[in-house]
């Protein structure tokens, strides 16, 4: 443990050094996830199915803002449809269009969720995304999850309908419509990870040790419970096996972005106590694990050999001094230097 705090101090102290170079280099990653996702889920126009099409789109993603990496993934997406289906196409962007510039152009940071979730979905690990946001946000952000679910039920639909039909016709987006409202699954996700997203905020809330780990915990085991009984209710059938491996993929992913986003220790818990003139305050304080590898610089000491049997040249006696024979290191702290240069 102690090991895996100090790589995550250093991997801190290195992301403040070069913030300026790592963050242009975090959009492009996920540019290059994006797009990547996109061409594997859809992959219908064999020009922008190249590894280098993926490349150069994240490297413009790469220089702007990450809205504009959102508004690029939704343009990305329509163009592979229109190489099958205009009218799907157009059905798409109308909706992928709302929504961004009905609530992301508003609330940019939510459509990292937005994009998030069929991204996940592609990685077949949706279940982390409602864990995380009941951890690091708020119950508002079951809003941004509905709508990336939202998405993603309708790319699904779309490849579905297009698996199907021979014609391009306006028919085609009534199929869509009708076939991502009428689809129960579609409900069934959206309200299992609201319920969940609730549920990992609240406990993470509550005034008790380690309550960020037992809301991942309980937020894993409230997701699997909750598919089992609606699946159960609706006489469809689950993949259990899957529905549980996934989610502990997703719960191990939520632990590791849990450690490097915050860790508490619990064993320094202060309960603190005090008044002003209107409020007596009870304040439970938990410090945060922060730890920093030892420095230290090693110097090495030599000693020189001096021969006494020599004589100057203008035979002036030279006083004797002994001979050394030693070979001696010193490690000294940082702080040990700081002291010597101080006296």
């Amino acid at each position: 443990m102690l090991q895996l705090l100090i790589i995550k101090e250093k991997l801190q102290k290195f992301y403040q050094r070069y913030v300026h170079v790592l963050n242009p280099l975090f959009r492009f990653f996920a540019g290059f996830i994006t797009f990547f996702a996109v061409n594997r889920v859809i992959g219908y126009n064999p020009v922008l199915n190249k590894t280098y099409i993926e490349i150069a789109a994240s490297c413009v993603s790469m220089v702007f803002p990450f809205q504009v990496l959102l508004f690029m993934a939704s343009v990305y997406i329509v163009l592979q449809i229109l190489y099958i289906s205009k009218y799907l196409a157009l059905a798409t962007g109308i909706i992928l269009a709302v929504i961004y510039f009905l609530y992301v152009r508003f609330l940019p940071k939510h459509g990292f969720v937005i994009m998030a979730m069929p991204i996940l979905y592609a990685f077949n690990i949706p279940y982390a995304l409602p864990i995380l946001m009941g951890i690091a946000s708020t119950p508002i952000s079951i809003i941004p999850i509905g709508f990336g679910i939202l998405i993603y039920f309708l790319i699904e639909n779309v490849i579905s309908v297009i698996s199907i039909s021979t014609e391009d016709s306006i028919t085609l987006y009534n199929m869509v419509v009708q076939q991502l409202f009428s689809e129960e699954q579609f409900y069934v996700t959206v309200i299992v990870f609201a319920i969940v997203t609730v549920i990992v905020y609240i406990i993470r809330n509550t005034v008790m040790k380690y309550s960020f780990e037992i809301a991942v915990f309980s937020g894993s085991i409230s997701m699997i419970i909750l598919f089992l009984i609606t699946n159960y209710m609706l006489d469809s059938s689950i993949d259990i096996v899957k529905l549980t491996m996934s989610v502990l993929v997703s719960t191990i992913l939520v632990y590791i972005v849990q450690f490097f986003r915050l860790s508490l220790n619990y064993a320094g818990t202060e309960n603190l106590q005090f008044e002003d003139e209107e409020y007596y305050y009870y304040v439970r304080a938990v410090p945060k694990t922060n730890i920093s590898a030892t420095s230290k610089k090693v110097k090495h000491f030599n000693a020189h050999h001096v021969n006494n049997d020599e004589e100057p040249a203008d035979g002036t006696e030279v006083k004797a001094e002994p001979e050394h024979d030693f070979d001696f290191k010193v490690s000294l702290d940082k702080e040990d230097f700081e002291d010597i240069k101080e006296d």
